[in-house]
C-alpha cells in the first residue's frame, strides 16, 4: 500500500483527488489543506510520496517543496499544479520537484496519469535508494576492492585503492593487474588464476604492489573466486599492511638505537664530570683574582644595573658592594660629565659589544671627583640570549686632581652647549645669576654674551618674576628635573611661549641649574589657527539644515546640531550622551550595529538608511552618510527621507494588490473549473440516489464561488480609481439595509450625525458587515450602528445579538479565502482592503453566542460632525485641503 499526502487548500478538489486515487485501492490518500498541517504530520507520520499544489496561503508550493527537501531529501514530491504555469514548473524541477502535473482537461485522465506516475516515482526512488545505499558502503569502505578477469582487466575498484597506490580515478581505470604488480606477466597470472579456480577458491596472501611514484606498498590480499554467468571474476580485498611492516623495522631499529644511546650517556657524563672540575677550578682562580686586584670588578644586567661588585669598590667610590646593587654607572656621575659620560656609556651598552678604556668622571661618597676607566664585555647564556656585561674599572685619578668650580672648567663642555639643538642657559641656584648661554640662547632673547652674564635668570621673564622657586621644587619633587611651560622676553620685550626643561647639579661646591629653552611659537600660532578653524566648523555645525553628529565607537551622541535634536526629538545635554542604538528601530538595530563596526575602513565613507524611533512614538526614515576620524570618532550627516519612504511604499503596496488580483483570480477561477469538471464526470457515471443530489449540490456550490470570484474581481479592480468623498454613516447603514430587506424594527442607528472621508466602495463595506450578520447571525434579533470618539480617532461600530464569531476565527476571518464552501470567501477581506486606502482599520471584538461586533477606527482628520442643510443629501464632495491620501495610506 501507498500511504500518500495530499497538500491544497482548496476542500472540493481534495476530496475529488482522493477518490479518483484510491479507486484501485493500492494507494492511501492523507488530504490536508495547508503546507503547515503537511509539515506537521510529516514529522509524526510516514509517507511515501507527497502531491502538492502551487498556489496557497501562508507558504506556497515550491517553499514547501524547498522545506521537505531540508527535511525529507530523498522523499517523492510532485507539484500538481495549473496549465499556464511553465516558470512555477521550471523552477519546481530545480528545486527537487521528482515530476509534475498539470490541471485542467479530463479528470479521468488527469488522474489516471496522477496514479500512474505516483506507482513510478515510488518505485523507482525505493529501487535508487537500495542501489545507493549499496555502492556507498562498497566505494567508502576503508580497504581497497578489486573485481578482475581472467586477463588481468580490472573491472571495477573503489576509492580506497586508488588513495592506496596514489592513483586518480580515471588513471586508475586505465591499469590492469599487471601494471600494479612489478614482476607479474598475464602469463604467470593466468598460472595463478587456475591454481585458484582449482583449489578452495578462496586465498589470504601477502604480496607487494607498486604505487604511481614507483615506491613499493606492502599489501594483504584476500581473493575470492566467483562465476557470475558465463563469466568468472575474482574479488580481491586489499589490506595496507605497509605500517605494520615498517612498524616492526623501526622497533628493530629502534632497540639498536637505545643500546648506542646508553653507551653514549656514559660517555657524556664522564665529560660532565671533568667539566665540574674545571669549574671548579675556574672559580677558585676568579676568587684569588678578585682578592688579589686593586681594580674594581663588576656585572650588571643588560641595561647597566648592577648586580655584584668585588669589595674594592669600597676604596674607589666609598660605597659597599651591597650599596651598589640595582644602580648604574650614571647615578655616581660628576656634574660636569654627565652629557658626555651619558652619551658614550648608552652607546656601549646599545650595542652589546665589549668596550675598553671608558672614561668616566664619577663622584666619591665624600664628594671628590674620580676619573674611571672602564672596561666591559658581554655576557651571553647558552641559548644565546644577551644576559648583561662584566668588567673591570679601574681609579686612574692622578695625585694632585684640579677641582672644578665652574662648569666652563670641563673638557669640551663649550662644544657641547653648541651642539644642543635649542637654548640652554647654565644659572648659579644661589644667586639666581646667569653663568652661561650658548649661541642658541643668545638668538632667542636677542642679546650677547656679556650681557647674559650680567643678568639674573629672572630678566628673562615678563615681570622679572622668578619663572622656577628651587625650594618649592624641592619640597614636591624628588627627582633633580623637571620639565613646564613658560614665557621669555627679548631686548625689544617681544613675548616667546618656550618649554623649558631644568636639572639641578653640583660643580665642586656650586649647585647649578641647567635650563633648556625650547620655542614653541609656531605651535601656538598653529594652535590659534585650529581655533579659529574650529569656530568656522562650530557655525556651520549649529546652522546646517540636516542631522550632524559626532559619535563615539560605541554609538553615543558626543555631539549633534540643533536640526538634529529637531529632527530627533532629543537634547544632547553636556554631561549625558545618548546612544544612536537606542533610538534605532529594532528591525534595523543589528544592520546598523554591523556598519558602525566596519565603518571607515581604509579612510572611506560609508552611506546606508535605516529608522529611528521618536519619544511620541512616530518612526522616522534616514539616510546617512558617516566616516571615521583618527580619534576613533564617527562623524555623520543624515537625511529625513520619510516622505519619500511613504511614496516609495504607496507604490509597493499598489502593485502588491495587482499582483495579488492576478494570481487570486488565476488560481481560484482554475481551481474551481477543475472541481467542476470532475463532479461532471462523477455524476455522469453515478446518476442515482443519493450521488444525484450531493454531486449537484457540489455543482451549484461551485458555479457560486467562480460567480463571487468574477465579481471580486470587478469590485476590487476599482480600489484606490475612484475620487474620495464625505460619507454620513448612519444613512450608509440605513440604506444597506433597506437593500438587504432587513426588518425595520430590528434596526438601530446612534452615531451623532458623524461623517468619514472614504471612497464609494464604502457603501460595499457596510453591506458586506450587515449581509453577514444576516446570513450568519441565526438568531438575531438586533443589528444596530454607533459611532464614537476615543483619543486616537473615531470608531463606527456594527453588531448583532446572533451567535458570534468563534475565538478562534476572529481574526481569519479577514484572511483571503476563508469560508470558501459558502462563496463568500473573499467578503470581509475585500472590506479590510478597501478601507485600508483611506487609512480605516476593522477588527471584531464581539463574543461567542453573544453576536457579531464589528469597530472600524477612523483615524484623526478623516471625520466631522456635520448637520446637513434642508437642501443637501450627503453627497460625496471633493477633498479638502488639509488632506493628503498618501499620508493616510494603509501602507504598514
Amino acid at each position: 500500500m501507498i500511504s500518500l499526502l495530499y497538500v491544497d487548500d482548496e476542500p472540493a478538489l481534495l476530496d475529488l483527488c482522493r477518490r479518483f486515487l484510491e479507486q484501485e485501492g493500492d494507494i492511501s490518500v492523507i488530504t490536508v489543506a495547508s503546507a503547515g498541517e503537511a509539515l506537521a504530520l510529516l514529522a509524526s507520520g510516514k509517507f511515501d510520496a507527497i502531491i502538492s499544489d502551487y498556489q496557497m496561503p501562508d507558504i506556497d508550493g515550491i517553499a514547501f517543496l524547498r522545506t521537505v527537501r531540508l527535511q525529507l531529501p530523498e522523499m517523492p514530491f510532485i507539484l500538481f499544479t495549473g496549465r499556464g504555469r511553465e516558470e512555477v514548473v521550471i523552477e519546481a524541477i530545480n528545486s527537487g520537484a521528482d515530476s509534475y502535473v498539470q490541471k485542467g482537461g479530463d479528470p479521468r485522465a488527469q488522474f489516471k496519469e496522477l496514479s500512474h506516475l505516483i506507482r513510478q516515482i515510488v518505485r523507482r526512488r525505493k529501487a535508487e535508494n537500495e542501489l545507493r545505499l549499496m555502492k556507498f558502503s562498497v566505494d567508502h569502505a576503508s580497504e581497497g576492492i578489486i573485481w578482475m578477469r581472467a586477463n588481468g582487466d580490472i573491472t571495477y575498484y573503489n576509492d580506497a585503492i586508488c588513495t592506496m597506490l596514489g592513483y586518480s580515478p580515471q588513471e586508475f581505470s586505465r591499469l590492469s593487474v599487471t601494471d600494479i604488480r612489478p614482476g607479474l606477466s598475464r602469463f604467470s597470472f593466468a598460472k595463478r588464476w587456475s591454481r585458484l579456480e582449482a583449489g578452495r577458491k578462496c586465498a589470504t596472501i601477502d604480496e607487494v604492489l607498486i604505487k604511481k611514484d614507483g615506491s613499493f606498498l606492502s599489501v594483504e590480499l584476500v581473493l575470492n573466486y566467483n562465476e557470475l554467468g558465463s563469466e568468472s571474476l575474482i574479488f580481491a580485498f586489499v589490506r595496507d599492511v605497509s605500517e605494520r611492516r615498517r612498524s616492526e623495522g623501526e622497533l628493530k631499529k629502534a632497540f639498536s638505537q637505545l643500546m648506542l644511546t646508553e653507551d653514549g650517556l656514559r660517555q657524556q657524563f664522564e665529560e660532565l664530570k671533568k667539566s665540574d672540575y674545571a669549574i671548579c677550578e675556574i672559580r677558585q682562580r676568579y676568587q684569588m683574582l678578585s682578592e688579589e686586584t686593586e681594580n674594581w670588578i663588576w656585572e650588571s644586567t643588560p641595561d647597566g644595573r648592577f648586580t655584584s661588585s668585588s669589595a674594592q669598590v669600597q676604596d674607589i667610590l666609598g660605597y659597599s658592594p651591597v650599596e651598589l646593587v640595582g644602580k648604574t654607572f650614571t647615578d655616581f656621575l660628576a656634574p660636569c660629565d654627565v652629557v658626555r659620560a651619558m652619551s658614550g656609556l648608552t652607546e656601549a651598552l646599545a650595542k652589546k659589544e665589549a668596550f675598553h678604556s671608558l672614561l668616566l668622571c664619577a663622584m666619591h661618597r665624600n664628594g671628590r671627583e674620580v676619573e674611571l676607566e672602564i672596561t666591559g664585555n658581554p655576557v651571553f647564556s647558552r641559548d644565546g640570549t644577551f644576559s648583561g656585561f662584566y668588567g673591570i674599572a679601574r681609579d686612574v685619578t692622578c695625585e694632585n686632581p684640579h677641582e672644578a668650580t665652574h662648569p666652563a672648567c670641563v673638557p669640551g663642555y663649550g662644544s657641547l652647549l653648541e651642539q644642543a639643538g635649542d637654548a640652554i642657559f647654565v644659572i648659579d641656584v644661589q644667586t639666581g645669576m646667569i653663568l652661561d648661554a650658548n649661541q642658541k640662547a643668545l638668538a632667542l632673547v636677542n642679546r650677547t654674551l656679556p650681557e647674559i652674564l650680567s643678568m639674573r635668570e629672572s630678566a628673562l621673564h615678563p615681570g622679572g618674576e622668578e619663572l622656577f622657586d628651587t625650594e618649592l621644587f624641592r619640597q614636591h619633587n624628588r627627582e633633580d628635573s623637571a620639565v613646564f611651560e613658560g614665557v621669555v622676553v627679548d631686548r625689544d620685550r617681544n613675548r616667546i611661549p618656550v618649554v623649558v626643561s631644568t636639572k639641578m647639579l653640583m660643580v665642586g661646591d656650586t649647585q647649578i641649574r641647567i635650563g633648556i629653552y625650547h620655542d614653541i611659537s609656531d605651535l601656538r600660532a598653529i594652535q590659534e589657527t585650529l581655533k579659529e578653524k574650529s569656530g568656522e566648523l562650530d557655525r556651520f555645525f549649529t546652522t546646517g539644515p540636516d542631522l550632524l553628529c559626532i559619535i563615539d565607537a560605541a554609538g553615543r551622541f558626543l555631539r549633534l546640531n540643533p536640526a538634529g535634536e529637531v529632527l530627533l526629538g532629543c537634547r544632547i545635554r553636556e554631561r549625558e550622551a545618548r546612544s544612536l542604538f537606542e533610538i534605532v528601530h529594532p528591525d534595523d538595530l543589528a544592520a546598523t550595529r554591523t556598519i558602525f563596526q566596519h565603518k571607515g575602513r581604509g579612510g572611506k565613507a560609508v552611506s546606508f538608511i535605516n529608522r529611528v524611533l521618536l519619544p511620541d512614538g512616530s518612526c522616522r526614515w534616514l539616510e546617512w552618510r558617516a566616516f571615521m576620524s583618527g580619534r576613533k570618532q564617527i562623524y555623520a550627516v543624515a537625511r529625513d527621507m520619510t516622505e519619500q519612504k511613504k511614496v516609495e511604499q504607496a507604490l509597493a503596496e499598489a502593485t502588491r494588490k495587482l499582483n495579488l488580483l492576478t494570481d487570486l483570480t488565476r488560481h481560484d477561477i482554475r481551481n474551481k473549473l477543475t472541481v467542476l469538471t470532475g463532479y461532471l464526470n462523477l455524476f455522469r457515471n453515478c446518476p442515482a440516489e443519493p450521488y444525484f443530489s450531493m454531486y449537484t449540490e457540489k455543482i451549484n456550490e461551485t458555479v457560486a464561488a467562480i460567480s463571487a470570484q468574477v465579481e471580486f474581481t470587478r469590485v476590487y479592480r476599482n480600489l484606490g480609481t475612484s475620487a474620495p468623498g464625505w460619507y454620513n454613516v448612519g444613512r450608509l447603514f440605513r440604506r444597506v439595509c433597506s437593500q438587504l430587506d432587513v426588518p425595520p424594527e430590528i434596526v438601530s442607528s446612534r452615531q451623532a450625525g458623524w461623517e468619514i472621508f472614504s471612497i464609494p466602495l464604502i457603501e460595499r463595506v457596510f453591506y458586506t458587515l450587515v449581509d453577514n450578520a444576516c446570513r450568519y447571525g441565526t438568531i438575531l434579533t438586533e443589528i444596530r450602528c454607533s459611532a464614537e470618539k476615543i483619543s486616537d480617532g473615531l470608531v463606527i461600530i456594527i453588531e448583532d445579538n446572533g451567535v458570534g464569531i468563534a475565538q478562534e476565527h476572529k481574526e481569519r476571518i479577514f484572511e483571503k479565502g476563508f469560508g470558501k464552501s459558502s462563496g463568500h470567501s473573499h467578503s470581509l477581506f475585500l472590506a479590510r482592503e478597501i478601507l485600508s486606502i483611506t487609512g480605516i482599520t476593522i477588527r471584531e471584538t464581539g463574543r461567542a453566542g453573544k453576536g457579531a461586533r464589528f469597530e472600524m477606527q477612523v483615524p484623526k482628520g478623516m471625520y466631522r460632525v456635520f448637520v446637513p442643510a434642508p437642501d443637501q443629501h450627503g453627497e460625496p464632495v471633493s477633498a479638502p485641503d488639509f488632506i493628503t491620501l498618501t499620508h493616510h495610506n494603509h501602507t504598514s
